[in-house]
């Protein structure tokens, strides 16, 4: 008692003038200072306590292994945050935790005091972050289940994944804990048996997939957050040593730390308008190139628009096929002259080809064949001397191979280091399996729908790029894709005010504009100050910026300087709103964000 008494005189020291009335008053009501009061309720956040478990130091030492290891890794990281983190021993968790984080590292096994002090903390309002198989055993190491773990942190459990070294932790982007990273960026973690939890629950914010993001349509969730009445709870199913050090882990959490201690956060949206993901519908238009008024009705029953990347000596065949595919109102891009890729070959033999599909287009199109700015490379073979003619010659995007980036999102082509994003080529990854696939895996339309809208619901869920690509050939009377795509172009438009879906050249324009722009924040007198610098020649329209809220559906009020500047609020869900610009003006612009 006299050692948990010096430690509350420490914290209470530590806590600012303005935090101390309403911390007597929760010693008033509850010797246990579990109440989200004081210091947790301030933008700063509230302290944040490691816990080593002298439960789990036993269960490791059984088995051979170092729980040291695990809270030392936490030690560095810590730094940061100075005299606001603490490590917090089994004594001090029983008898007194005041405001703030509680940090459990995979703390496999507690007895049942520690179970009930930490239920009493979440209980008065303090928040706790989890990771691995909290709970699971019992004060001797015995398996006892996943009860704790369910309850706590408000997840359902469906079994582990398999041991392999072809894991990959996928978070998604935008959200309220992951924001600093980009959508489904490939973060190794290493599963062994029985060691990574498969997840789902109401609020999940990251899943594992494989290098190549294969489609399990099984739950394969392994982070989740929640907020249950004065308590805020995340959970990492990987355990702490399954993680790298690295700085993608690091910022994720630093967003999961911040959420939990209810520090509203403001940063820059991948997409315009609010939106949350974005979509593109695409053909590899070759062989049966008549067929691709085919897919443009069945885009146009939803009012949908796509880019049709045409190999010329096919579109020289059908040129009233063209014309017309752009007359309304889709995107007519390159795919090459003939049906042959572009890696390994010299600069002069594939800059001959660019420029002989060039002459062709333009014997279609005349002068509109300045529209045409998109390219597909054919079998997505193309190496960095393809990129760099594509920008020589005034190509602005290409639709890449699923290797080309680590992330679900566009990307600036790294062909040609020091090329500002105004000039830079962007590279459009293709992002879901293709019709190609679909035809060698013998799958029937039933079988292409399934997975096709389990990916689209994880595009809408992390905040992805969608690239959807078709051949002509398959969207023939009888073909795979004439049977499947209109069910799923139907499911599409079911997220229309949620899901960007836009033409390739549109989504370039838009991922130029909006690298020329930066948000920065910081908390000032009771709100955040956002200041939103936009360096392009002339206005952008529909730049978003997303906040996280400190509590569950908190009111946003926001005023714009200049006061000329509009901004929308849109409410995104429970955890974030999304201020968006209608016209963002070139200069700068301070937002005064406010949550009462």
């Amino acid at each position: 008692m006299k050692n948990a008494s010096a430690f509350l005189s420490s914290l209470w020291i530590k806590c600012t003038a303005h935090c101390v009335g309403r911390l007597l008053a929760a010693l008033l009501v509850s010797m246990s200072l579990g109440a989200s009061y004081a210091c947790a309720a301030e933008p700063e956040g509230g302290l944040l306590y490691v816990y080593r478990s002298e439960t789990t130091v036993r269960y490791f030492k059984s088995q051979k292994q170092s729980y040291e290891q695990i809270i030392r890794r936490w030690t560095p990281y810590l730094k940061k945050y100075g005299e606001y983190a603490k490590n917090l021993n089994r004594n001090e968790l029983l008898t007194v935790v005041p405001p703030g984080v509680l940090i459990l590292p995979s703390a496999v096994a507690l007895d049942e005091q520690e179970r009930a002090a930490i239920s009493r903390f979440v209980a008065l309002g303090g928040s706790v972050l989890g990771s691995g198989l909290v709970g699971t055993r019992d004060g001797q190491g015995s398996f006892v289940g996943l009860d704790f773990l369910h309850q706590t942190f408000n997840v359902r459990s469906h079994g582990y994944f398999p041991r392999s070294d072809n894991t990959f932790f996928m978070p998604f982007g935008d959200g309220p804990v992951t924001w600093p990273i980009p959508a489904g960026r490939r973060m190794s973690i290493v599963t062994g048996q029985d060691s990574v939890l498969r997840i789902s629950a109401e609020h999940e914010s990251a899943v594992v997939m494989d290098w190549a993001r294969s489609m399990p349509t099984e739950p394969h969730g392994v982070m989740a957050f929640d907020e249950k009445g004065k308590s805020r709870v995340a959970y990492f199913s990987p355990p702490d040593n399954a993680w790298p050090n690295s700085k993608d882990a690091t910022l994720l959490l630093d967003a999961t730390l911040a959420w939990l201690r209810r520090e509203p956060q403001a940063y820059k949206a991948a997409w315009p308008q609010g939106y949350v993901a974005s979509h593109l519908f695409e053909m590899d238009t070759e062989e049966r190139f008549d067929s691709a008024p085919n897919f443009a009705k069945h885009l146009e029953s939803e009012g949908f628009k796509g880019t049709f990347y045409s190999l010329t000596t096919e579109a020289v065949r059908v040129p009233e096929v063209v014309r017309d595919l752009i007359k309304r109102g889709h995107e007519i891009a390159y795919h090459a002259d003939v049906h042959f890729g572009f890696k390994g070959d010299s600069v002069g033999e594939q800059e001959l080809r660019i420029l002989f599909m060039k002459q062709q287009m333009q014997g279609i199109l005349g002068e509109r064949t300045k529209e045409a700015t998109g390219f597909r490379a054919p079998t997505e073979s193309y190496d960095a001397r393809t990129e760099i003619l594509l920008r020589k010659h005034g190509l602005l995007h290409h639709a890449a191979d699923i290797s080309a980036n680590d992330d679900r999102l566009p990307f600036f082509s790294i062909s040609e280091p020091g090329v500002p994003p105004d000039q830079a080529l962007v590279v459009l990854p293709r992002t879901q399996l293709d019709d190609v696939a679909f035809t060698a895996m013998k799958f029937t339309p039933a079988q292409v729908n399934t997975l096709l809208n389990y990916d689209l619901d994880l595009t809408m869920r992390s905040g992805a790029f969608g690239l959807l690509s078709v051949h002509s050939q398959n969207y023939v009377e009888g073909g795979l894709m004439l049977r499947s795509m209109g069910e799923y172009i139907r499911k599409v438009a079911s997220y229309r005010d949620r899901l960007w879906v836009a033409r390739g050249d549109e989504i370039t324009r838009w991922w130029r504009q909006r690298a020329a722009v930066q948000v920065d924040q910081q908390w000032q007198d009771g709100g955040l100050q956002v200041s939103v610098k936009n360096t392009n020649p002339g206005p952008v329209a529909g730049l978003t910026v997303f906040v996280t809220l400190p509590g569950k559906n908190a009111p946003v009020r926001v005023d714009a300087t200049p006061k000329t500047t509009a901004v929308r609020i849109k409410t995104i869900d429970a955890f974030r709103a999304a201020l968006v610009f209608d016209s963002l003006p070139p200069g700068g612009t301070q937002l005064r964000v406010r949550f009462r």
